[in-house]
């Protein structure tokens, strides 16, 4: 069993790719031997987050469970008009969102200075669900980023947020997040960008394999290459479906 922390449905700008809609990503990762993944949709992250977020619980409705909506959540202010209206986590959660997406670089706020950042942190903590927080979306240089020191202190800021680290690749990259998975057990780290000689076998041996989660970034990258990283991987059967599965299903409440 394989369970996706990483996945995306909608368009992309930067290049064409195959698989927008929801079956046809479900479609794409049966291919890859993966049966479940949590998505968001790239309309969040590149014209309005809750344009993105309706789109998300639409095509995941057909998809039979095969895919767990994330809501992406940035700050009220779009269109240049402010509103204090707080984020409505009970109606997500009646929607069926189990876990939430960052993406200051594409939403253009600071995360340790906008606001409204604040109440959706506590809220995510307070129910248990995760939140990502990426580097970059995907292993790509056109891509923006964010600041890894300017992820760290948002850790520290809120160190009860059950937080994925995602788009983690360089040995400085690593570093950060090795560092913060030491010091909080509340974090964990997905593969999808993660590239290294032998990676995955040293992030295990230097903190285990109990918070290190399968991500793909699929269908933008090639979800078959980071299976394959994990399968090949030197490391224990017990880890292997750790990261696999494992791992996923407690943090995203999954029924087995």
């Amino acid at each position: 069993m394989i369970f996706d922390v990483n996945a995306f449905i909608g368009r992309w700008p930067y290049w064409p790719i195959e698989s927008t809609t929801g079956a046809e990503l479900c479609s794409l990762l049966s291919e890859w031997d993966i049966q479940q993944a949590a998505v968001c949709s790239t309309r969040s992250l590149f014209v309005n987050w809750e344009d993105g977020n309706i789109e998300t619980e639409s095509e995941i409705a057909a998809c039979g469970g095969a895919l767990v909506p994330m809501a992406c959540l940035g700050p009220r202010e779009l269109s240049h008009k402010f509103s204090g209206e707080p984020h409505d986590f009970d109606a997500y959660a009646a929607r069926g969102f189990r876990g939430v997406r960052l993406y200051p670089q594409h939403h253009s706020y600071h995360p340790l200075y906008e606001a409204s950042i604040e109440p959706i942190l506590e809220d995510a903590a307070q129910r248990g669900w995760p939140v990502m927080l990426p580097l970059r979306v995907v292993m790509n240089w056109g891509v923006p980023m964010l600041d890894i020191g300017v992820m760290a202190a948002v850790i520290e800021r809120h160190p009860k947020v059950n937080w994925i680290l995602a788009g983690i690749n360089y040995l400085f990259e690593l570093q950060m997040a090795i560092s913060m998975m030491r010091r909080f057990d509340c974090v964990h780290l997905e593969t999808s960008c993660i590239m290294g000689f032998e990676a995955i076998a040293k992030i295990v041996q230097q903190v285990g394999s109990e918070r290190l989660l399968f991500g793909s970034g699929s269908p933008i990258q090639n979800g078959a290459a980071v299976v394959a990283k994990i399968a090949h991987a030197n490391i224990s059967e017990t880890a292997r479906e750790a990261i696999f599965y494992t791992n996923a299903r407690r943090l995203f409440n999954l029924k087995s």
